[in-house]
């Protein structure tokens, strides 16, 4: 036989204990708490407090502090601005969005991709349809083509998830779509062009105007004004600056490779 291990412990003997005869009567008073019988006594309910003799402040709403809701900036991505904050263009949102862009139909393409990759429903009013062909194969029946814009949108804006979702209106055409198709909740409307037509409705003050480049700053001139023409002839190649009323954004535009091979299929 094989020594036991001096590190491993031996169990006890187990013995038979006689069982106990006693039984307990449940039934028997119990002792109480100084020795005596019967239940315990129930604790005192404490006695209500005289409210009139708690101590109280008189409370004063200053009415006149400067204190506002404002929406977050949030929306479809466009790029990185020069403090490295992301920047946005606040659409599809609850909120009609009209937006005016000087520069190139490209832009319209690649707001049109990213606003179907929120769920909105896009109609694109387009000079030339050849170089929508791979959204159009990307997108499939979500993307429309509208000849005349005026018959927009195709189905009632509603919120993402809900119905047909948003609706979003694309054009280049040298016309301007009228500002009232952007009257509403859950509908963008965006009209790119590189001359901006004089005395269209649609770019009178328009929630978002983009210039795609330093030299559209006569154009920026005419529609906002000195400094901002002096803002935008200041971009450095390959910025873009964003206007909304009262603030000013200067970006570069983040564009993924995949995003760069939708968009130039049919193009070549």
């Amino acid at each position: 036989m094989t020594a036991p291990d001096p590190f491993t412990p031996v169990p006890a003997a187990r013995r038979r204990v006689p069982a106990d005869d006693r039984t307990i009567d449940l039934s028997a008073p119990r002792p109480g708490p100084r020795g005596g019988t019967g239940a315990a006594p129930a604790a005192p309910v404490p006695a209500t407090p005289d409210l009139s003799t708690l101590p109280e402040t008189a409370w004063d709403d200053d009415v006149e502090a400067p204190f506002a809701l404002a929406p977050a900036r949030a929306g479809v991505h466009l790029g990185t601005g020069r403090d490295g904050r992301p920047v946005a263009l606040p659409c599809p949102g609850p909120a009609g969005t009209r937006v005016a862009a000087i520069g190139e139909s490209l832009f319209g393409r690649l707001i049109a991709l990213r606003l179907l990759a929120t769920g909105a429903l896009v109609t694109a009013a387009a000079r030339d349809p050849g170089p929508w062909q791979g959204i159009r194969l990307a997108a499939g029946d979500r993307l429309a083509f509208a000849e005349d814009p005026a018959a927009w949108p195709r189905h009632t804006p509603a919120p993402p998830g809900v119905d047909a979702g948003p609706q979003a209106l694309v054009s280049d055409q040298r016309r301007a779509p009228s500002s009232a198709l952007a009257a509403g909740p859950w509908r963008t409307v965006l009209h790119v062009t590189r001359n901006p037509p004089r005395g269209a409705a649609f770019w009178r003050r328009p929630d978002v105007l983009l210039a795609l480049g330093a030299d559209h700053a006569d154009a920026v001139g005419r529609l906002l004004g000195a400094e901002a023409a002096g803002l935008t002839s200041r971009l450095a190649p390959g910025e873009v600056v964003l206007f909304r009323p009262g603030t000013a954004e200067v970006l570069r535009p983040d564009i993924a490779p995949g995003e760069h091979e939708i968009l130039t299929a049919g193009t070549s």
